[in-house]
C-alpha cells in the first residue's frame, strides 16, 4: 500500500469503488478533492462525499493534484494517465499487495457493491465488461514473458465446515475423497520456495477451512522462518478461531482475513471476541480484517461448478490470467488448474514427482496457457467461467 506524504499536493483518487474507498480512508477528508472514474454512469455523482469526474475533466487539474490509482486494474489505468499527458501519479497498491488495505477491522463489501439478487443481475454488472478487457490485455504481456507465479496456495486438508451455497465443495456437497498433506511434502514445497527466494503471496488455504488442520499454525511458522520476504496471508471462516490461535497467527502472518459468514451480517461469536481483543490492541488493525459475508449469495460460476448457478453465459474468446500467476497445490501434491478448479478436475503435475519449477514451466502448464491465451473455449468448461480477476 502506498501512502502519499502529507505535505505533498492534494489528491484525486482514480477508481470510485471498493479500493478507492480504502484509499480515501487513509487521508483526512479535505486532502482528497475528486474521484476519477471511467464509468460514465458514475461521473457527475458523488462518492465518499466527493464528486466523480472523468479522466478528461481531470486534465484541467493535472498540475495541481497527485493522482492515486486505487484499483486491481491499475496497470491499464496508469497507462491511460500517461497517454493523456499526466505526469504526477502512482498506484495505491504495491506489486504484491494485501487483499484488504485498510485499518478498519470490520468491512462490509455490500456497501459499495450490493449483492446480486439474480444470476442475470450478476452477469449484467458493468464492471464485468471492464474486467474482461483488462484481463485480455494483461494476458497479452504475460503470455510473451511467462514470469514465475506470484501467488501460491497450499491446501493441507481438503475439507470445509461451511455450507456456502456458491461453493462446489461446501460441507453438504463436497465430492472429494478426504486428503491430508504429509509434513514432508509441505516442508519440501517451502524449501523449494526458499531456494528461489520467493517473494510473492503464500497461503495455506485454498478451497477449504485451514483451521481444520491442527498443524496449520506450526506450518505457517515454519514457512515464515524460511520465506522471510513472502507476503503470507490466510483466509478462514473464523468458526474455529480462539483468541489463542488468533494471537499466534497474527504474530506470523502479514494479513489475516476472516470471512464472517452470517446471512444477516451479524458477527459470529469468535469474531465478537476478536473485535473486543482488537479494541485493546489497535496495532493489529493493519493486518486483520473481518469481512461480513453472506453464505447464500450469487457469485461467479467457478467454471460451471458453483451449485447455485444454472444460467451460464459463454465467454469463448476471453482469456484468463490465473494460469499465468497462480500455483494451486492440493493435499495429495496435485497441482490444479486454478483456484476455481475446486475439485481438482484438471491436474497439471504433482510435486511428489516433479519440482515446482518443472511443473510451472512444464508442457501441461504451457499448453493451458496457450489454450487460454487463444480463448476460454479451448479448455474444459472455462468458457462458462465468469471469473475475471487479476490473480
Amino acid at each position: 500500500m502506498r501512502y502519499i506524504n502529507m505535505e505533498a499536493k492534494k489528491i484525486m483518487i482514480f477508481g470510485a469503488g471498493f479500493y478507492g474507498k480504502m484509499a480515501f480512508e487513509q487521508y483526512p477528508p479535505d486532502r482528497v478533492t475528486f474521484f476519477i472514474d471511467n464509468d460514465k454512469d458514475k461521473q457527475g455523482t458523488f462518492f465518499c462525499g466527493k464528486e466523480i469526474i472523468s479522466p478528461l475533466e481531470a486534465l484541467h487539474y493535472k498540475d495541481c493534484f497527485h493522482i492515486l490509482v486505487a484499483s486491481l486494474y491499475s496497470e491499464s489505468m496508469l497507462s491511460q494517465l500517461k497517454e493523456l499527458g499526466f505526469t504526477d501519479y502512482s498506484s495505491y497498491f504495491d506489486t504484491v499487495h494485501g487483499f484488504y488495505e485498510t485499518n478498519e477491522l470490520i468491512v462490509n463489501p455490500y456497501i459499495v457493491n450490493a449483492a446480486a439478487q439474480t444470476e442475470q443481475q450478476w452477469s449484467a454488472q458493468p464492471q464485468l465488461d471492464y474486467a474482461r478487457q483488462e484481463v485480455f490485455h494483461a494476458v497479452e504481456n504475460l503470455y510473451k514473458n511467462q514470469p514465475l507465479f506470484n501467488h501460491i496456495e497450499i491446501e493441507t486438508i481438503n475439507r470445509c465446515n461451511g455450507n456456502c451455497s456458491f461453493c462446489p465443495v461446501n460441507h453438504n456437497v463436497d465430492p472429494r475423497e478426504k486428503a491430508v498433506m504429509s509434513e514432508g511434502m509441505f516442508y519440501s514445497i517451502v524449501q523449494q520456495l526458499e531456494e528461489i527466494q520467493y517473494t510473492g503471496r503464500f497461503t495455506t488455504f485454498s478451497n477449504n477451512e485451514p483451521l481444520l488442520d491442527e498443524r496449520i499454525i506450526a506450518f505457517n511458522k515454519y514457512a515464515r522462518m524460511h520465506l522471510p520476504k513472502a507476503r503470507m496471508h490466510l483466509f478462514t471462516n473464523g468458526t474455529l478461531l480462539t483468541i489463542e490461535k488468533f494471537i499466534a497467527l497474527t504474530e506470523i502472518l502479514d494479513e489475516l482475513i476472516i470471512d464472517n459468514y452470517q446471512q444477516d451480517l451479524k458477527l459470529i461469536k469468535p469474531c465478537l471476541e476478536i473485535q473486543e481483543y482488537c479494541e485493546n490492541h489497535p496495532e493489529l488493525l493493519s493486518k486483520v480484517t473481518i469481512v461480513l459475508r453472506k453464505p447464500n449469495e450469487i457469485l461467479t460460476t467457478r467454471g460451471g461448478d458453483a451449485p447455485n448457478r444454472k444460467d451460464f453465459i459463454e465467454y469463448p474468446n476471453d482469456r484468463c490470467i490465473l494460469p499465468f500467476k497462480q500455483m494451486i497445490i492440493r493435499p495429495t501434491g496435485d497441482v490444479s488448474l486454478c483456484c476455481n478448479d475446486a475439485t481438482g478436475r484438471f491436474t497439471l503435475g504433482n510435486i511428489a514427482e516433479e519440482s515446482l519449477l518443472d511443473i510451472w514451466y512444464g508442457p501441461k502448464f504451457q499448453m493451458v496457457r496457450k489454450c487460454l491465451y487463444d480463448g476460454r473455449e479451448n479448455w474444459g468448461n472455462c468458457k462458462y467461467c465468469d471469473t475475471f480477476s487479476m490473480g
